[in-house]
């Protein structure tokens, strides 16, 4: 499949829309769930795996692309709920199938983990207002706010309510 970078607002929200019925997640989702059907539909094997020292202070994730796994690295560091987030990213890059991106500095220490024939995806702790200001022709930025639509989108699915009745008392 040749990759086509998303032209406006209206087709990034709806190609996000897609991928996300394209996993056919459970109405009862966790994180988990969504990893295997992330595998499934690409056929990639996933593996999630924290990592990082004090050289990771500008790389908060990135994914490891082979032609049959994705291997996802986030920064332990970070706390919980901003390692979730960041694994929803990456996977979402992974369901887009998009290409790797410049984002990962050269000399940065990711750059142990990659591999002959690897594609690299990297997040970094910079990135623009995807919602307001976008360039759409801008390939890599593209990609990046793909992924945190759909990363977005996926968020929602798991972080909803729950026990909707017994919450109202919340507001």
């Amino acid at each position: 499949m040749t990759y086509i970078p998303s032209r406006n607002q209206r087709e990034l929200r709806s190609r996000a829309e897609a991928q996300l019925e394209r996993l056919k997640l459970p109405s009862d989702v966790e994180l988990a769930d969504i990893v295997r059907h992330v595998a499934a539909v690409t056929g990639k094997r996933i593996d999630v795996e924290p990592v990082g020292d004090s050289d990771w202070e500008n790389i908060t994730g990135l994914v490891l692309l082979a032609s049959n796994s994705a291997k996802i690295l986030v920064r332990k560091s970070d706390p919980r709920w901003y390692q979730f987030h960041t694994v929803l990213h990456e996977l979402s890059h992974v369901a887009f199938e998009h290409a790797g991106c410049g984002t990962l500095p050269i000399k940065h220490p990711g750059q142990d983990h990659v591999r002959a024939g690897q594609t690299v995806l990297a997040r970094g702790i910079v990135t623009p207002d995807f919602e307001a200001d976008l360039d759409f022709g801008d390939t890599e930025l593209v990609m990046e706010a793909e992924a945190e639509k759909l990363s977005q989108m996926l968020s929602r699915l798991v972080l909803r309510p729950r026990h909707g009745r017994d919450e109202v008392v919340f507001g």
